[in-house]
């Protein structure tokens, strides 16, 4: 009986642990509702959801990520200000995730929104020529229709 018990423990403590992360960091589920709530179009509540679990978890191995979503709540909005803020501090606080390579591109991005096509165009060109980015095929065909329209 006494096995049984311990075994019937040892079951429950581990319930208890992967509920905040097997890999002992807190549990997903805010993120991946503000990401479900990005996706619908809820751009609002989906920062707001995805804020408040980047204050109470920093450091979780999803911080990028959750910033990189907030940067892009942001952009849905239409508050290009905040987005480019957010996209900036993804970059600068996570230099090497996926997440600051594509914050470089919605960055640039951001700056042919706004009409700043010589800022859009020079940051779309260090894209193309950053070996390692994955949008490097996205820039360079950016910069291909930016120079069509220059020459026309």
């Amino acid at each position: 009986m006494k096995t049984n018990t311990a075994v019937l423990a040892a079951l429950l403590m581990l319930m208890a642990v992967c509920t905040t992360g097997c890999d002992n960091q807190p549990s997903g589920e805010a993120f991946h509702r503000g990401r479900e709530l990005l996706i619908k179009g809820q751009f609002d509540a989906a920062e707001s959801v995805l804020a408040e679990f980047e204050t109470q978890h920093p450091g979780h191995a999803l911080s990028s990520r959750t910033r990189f979503l907030r940067a892009k709540a942001k952009l849905g909005a239409g508050d290009l200000p905040q987005a480019r803020q957010l996209f900036q501090q993804t970059i600068d606080r996570f230099p090497k995730s996926d997440e600051a390579d594509k914050a470089r591109y919605k960055l640039a991005f951001i700056e042919l929104l706004d009409g700043n096509t010589q800022q859009a165009e020079q940051q779309f060109q260090d894209i193309v020529n950053q070996s390692r980015s994955i949008y490097i095929a996205e820039a360079h065909a950016v910069r291909a229709m930016l120079d069509r329209q220059r020459a026309e």
